[in-house]
């Protein structure tokens, strides 16, 4: 059993590095996915969390190009995050319908081997799940990976609330988010998956939970008595202040002053904003507004939380104002959010900072991370 579990794993990380070579965003996808080969599924399957299940049995007699296809297959319904949207309907009927949209993708995409038996419904790519499934498929014979589709439940068994799906969805987004990217930059991201991926975006996730997994991080908050919260010495009231660990670096927030954000999108930005960071605790907050030039900076640390986005200055649009003040003053953040609608200088220059682009109309970004902000 040892000796096919070792040619499995060797089988397993040779199909990987071909997908990164071949379909960086599928091998981008799966190299971040964990992977526990058992006899406990059927074939394989994927749980909402992302963790992966292969059957050795299943497996080993799958070619390298087959376990690519069975990779990916499994990267998708984790990416489109299929457990969690299941909902009332029969696990096994939308398994089915997933499985179409999943195999055209990956057929369309020329990725690997499609595993015999398997269902294949032409053009059911430009679909979604909830459009084909069918009531008439329950109980339908289904061969191939077989259902595949973990239950939305968490380690212990019992269905997961409201807030850890918004929060898993939220991870797999991320995922698909930085796959794409990834794929984007060398050139192999198919017109399909990049329509796919925006579309999961843009339309399923708010953008505040897509920044928060993006920012979010384990915080370790103290109560002290050492650091007396400063907002209240100044009426002779001393309380305990926060004994603060920062568990992120430097964030700079850029935000656009050219007039083309609205006084409504920087306040609702700076309400999730100041929560997310609250959380993340990092260890210092430089806000530079921009228009033309950088017209003015404001520096935080958490204590001084929460920050204020106001602004009165106007003028011309230019990104790379802040990205200079970013270096000449030898700021070294961790990540960098610019709050902008789009229509810049971004085509013009580059940076090596990670950058989030939170953008109100434009999408046109070649570098950073894009997403697409959103009223309520």
């Amino acid at each position: 059993m040892q000796v096919i579990h070792s040619e499995l794993t060797h089988k397993i990380s040779k199909a990987k590095s071909l997908l990164i070579i071949d379909h960086p965003f599928f091998g981008t996808a799966v190299s971040k996915l964990p992977i526990i080969i058992t006899d406990n599924v059927p074939t394989a399957a994927m749980a909402p969390n992302g963790q992966m299940y292969i059957n050795p049995d299943f497996a080993e007699p799958l070619s390298v190009s087959e376990m690519q296809f069975l990779l990916a297959h499994e990267a998708l319904h984790y990416m489109l995050c299929h457990a969690t949207r299941r909902k009332h309907r029969d696990p096994h009927a939308w398994n089915i319908a997933a499985d179409k949209v999943i195999n055209d993708t990956l057929v369309d995409a020329k990725v690997g081997t499609p595993i015999q038996g398997g269902i294949y419904e032409a053009d059911a790519r430009n679909c979604a799940a909830e459009e084909l499934y069918d009531e008439n498929d329950i109980g339908k014979p289904v061969g191939g990976i077989g259902s595949d589709v973990g239950e939305a439940v968490g380690e212990d068994g019992q269905a997961l609330d409201d807030s850890k799906i918004r929060e898993l969805e939220s991870e797999a987004k991320i995922s698909a988010i930085q796959s794409a990217k990834a794929a984007k930059s060398v050139g192999k991201l198919p017109s399909n998956l990049e329509r796919l991926i925006d579309e999961l975006v843009n339309v399923s996730t708010p953008w505040y939970q897509i920044l928060e997994r993006f920012m979010q991080s384990k915080v370790k908050n103290d109560i002290s008595w050492r650091r007396p919260n400063r907002r209240f010495i100044g009426r002779n009231i001393y309380l305990p202040g926060a004994d603060y660990t920062p568990t992120m670096g430097t964030v700079v927030i850029g935000v656009d002053t050219s007039g083309s954000i609205g006084n409504d999108e920087l306040a609702m930005f700076g309400g999730h904003i100041n929560r997310i960071l609250e959380t993340c605790t990092p260890e210092r907050v430089v806000v530079v507004f921009c228009h033309a030039h950088v017209c003015r900076v404001d520096d935080y640390t958490p204590e001084d939380f929460p920050i204020s986005l106001e602004t009165t200055e106007t003028g011309g649009t230019a990104f790379k104002p802040v990205f200079d003040y970013i270096d000449d003053n030898d700021i070294d953040p961790e990540v960098v959010v610019y709050l902008t609608d789009g229509y810049g200088d971004q085509s013009e220059f580059t940076s090596t900072h990670e950058t989030i682009w939170l953008t109100t109309h434009s999408e046109a970004f070649d570098w950073g991370t894009v997403i697409k902000y959103e009223g309520e």
